[in-house]
């Protein structure tokens, strides 16, 4: 059994044991929730600094979601309680958090180009060869993970071992995270007085938010998984063999 299949199974182990303790214990604290909580709390006090920081925090975790988008909505509608005056630019709010994301998930890439253990060497080179032949498509593949809640980490990681160009990923990730950090700011400052209730009246500890949370954490999961799987080879090979059918 190849190591990465090894991880697979002991992390669908740890969090179904989470899941089964979480509906044994009633009162069991959600990881998630508590940081989310820490976060926001964080943000609130430090503003645009906080919105920088929870960003590039929430992005910097591997296999674990934070929900720092919830911050950055959060502080785009942000109001006095008296003046009901708006506290925060929400393209400010969006193009801080954009920035602190993008160098949140540059760690992903770090991590793949100083190991990438999870990638066998030959699937890594191919990879990379699969890559080199794909000049256009792979930032804006990037981009368009960068611009949507789809993790980045899928592809970051072996992007990194493959030792892609940063900069080509640094630029995609920043134009992208910084779209969709400012989309959620100004969705804040036109939601959040609507849903801002359901907000601070949903109960972490019920079976719907469990089931969100592992449901989260699965695909994140699965994703990677399936990922490092791909036979590189293989599709490096027939990419080949159907350009040379065209030629």
């Amino acid at each position: 059994m190849k190591r990465a299949d090894k991880l697979f199974i002991l992390s669908i182990s740890l969090l179904s044991v989470y899941f089964v303790l979480s509906l044994v214990i009633v009162d069991l604290i959600s990881p998630t929730v508590i940081l989310y909580h820490w976060f926001l709390e964080i943000s609130l006090l430090l503003g645009y600094v906080g919105a920088f920081a929870i960003s590039l925090i929430g992005n910097a975790t591997v296999l674990f979601p934070i929900p720092y988008m919830v911050v950055t909505f959060i502080l785009g509608g942000l109001q006095d309680e008296v003046s009901k005056q708006f506290l925060f630019n929400p393209f400010l709010v969006g193009l801080i958090s954009g920035i602190g994301a993008t160098i949140g998930e540059m760690t992903d890439y770090l991590i793949g180009y100083a190991g990438g253990q999870l990638i066998e060497s030959e699937q890594r080179d191919a990879f990379g060869e699969y890559v080199a032949q794909h000049p256009r498509a792979t930032p804006l593949v990037v981009w368009f993970l960068a611009v949507t809640p789809i993790p980045d980490d899928i592809l970051l990681l072996p992007l990194g071992a493959a030792k892609y160009s940063w900069w080509k990923v640094a630029t995609a990730q920043l134009i992208g995270k910084s779209m969709f950090m400012i989309a959620v700011a100004w969705a804040g400052r036109w939601g959040l007085g609507f849903i801002g209730s359901l907000l601070g009246n949903t109960d972490p500890s019920s079976i719907v938010s469990r089931g969100i949370e592992i449901g989260t954490l699965f695909l994140i999961i699965v994703a990677i998984y399936l990922l490092v799987k791909i036979d590189w080879n293989k599709l490096l090979v027939r990419t080949n063999q159907k350009r040379v059918e065209v030629e």
